[in-house]
């Protein structure tokens, strides 16, 4: 079972071990503990363990890859989603946008969204919990065609 819990990644991630924050030391140690042939490069192999040890639930390569594309695109089906332009989502607006990426029951899917990802407890998704709330929709499958 891993030990970290991978909120976010790329330039905007948010690593937690036992609900701390790695700083940026520690997760380059993790990235140099998988780097077996100590040439500061991470192989596909290397990198998938990686991953699979910050607790990611997409270490395969081509996920990866998929994800650095979708991210974006999820991120703005959501904003498009704020009606009423105050760089926050309600629970209806997000309703609105996972009708738009296909929910089968989108109040549901919006309200466990929200539970996921509102970190502050205020009842909105901010900018900051964004990442949150796609990595929450990536989880389970929604993404832009």
């Amino acid at each position: 079972m891993p030990i970290y819990e991978v909120k976010a990644f790329w330039d905007e991630y948010e690593v937690k071990a036992f609900n701390q924050p790695l700083n940026e030391e520690e997760l380059k140690g993790i990235f140099k503990k998988h780097d077996k042939n100590g040439n500061g490069r991470l192989s596909r192999k290397e990198l998938k363990k990686t991953f699979e040890e910050l607790g990611a639930w997409i270490p395969d390569w081509r996920a990866l890859r998929d994800f650095a594309t979708q991210m974006p695109m999820l991120k703005g089906i959501f904003k498009k989603h704020d009606k009423n332009g105050d760089g926050r989502l309600s629970r209806k607006e997000l309703k609105k946008a996972f009708e738009e990426l296909g929910a089968w029951i989108p109040d549901w899917r919006a309200w466990r969204g929200l539970s996921n990802a509102d970190a502050n407890g205020d009842g909105f998704i901010s900018e900051e919990e964004m990442n949150s709330l796609v990595l929450y929709a990536m989880r389970f499958g929604y993404t832009v065609k």
